[in-house]
């Protein structure tokens, strides 16, 4: 159990991970402070979120299927 919990964890600790985790914060501080609009904000955001999250799912699976 707790060596399932260690590798979840390491899992998520990748530069990926910490790169989307980094722009995302970015833009949400670019946001409140003005210096991000709306028209701005929520593209970039759902941009990086379907890059991040189909990155992700294809990693295990075969593309050519």
């Amino acid at each position: 159990m707790k060596n399932e919990i260690v590798k979840k964890i390491a899992k998520l600790i990748d530069l990926k991970s910490i790169m989307t985790i980094i722009m995302i914060v970015a833009l949400v501080v670019g946001w409140f402070t003005d210096k991000v609009t709306s028209e701005q904000f929520v593209p970039m955001v759902m941009m990086i979120m379907t890059f991040y999250f189909a990155k992700s799912d294809k990693k295990g699976s075969d593309i050519n299927e």
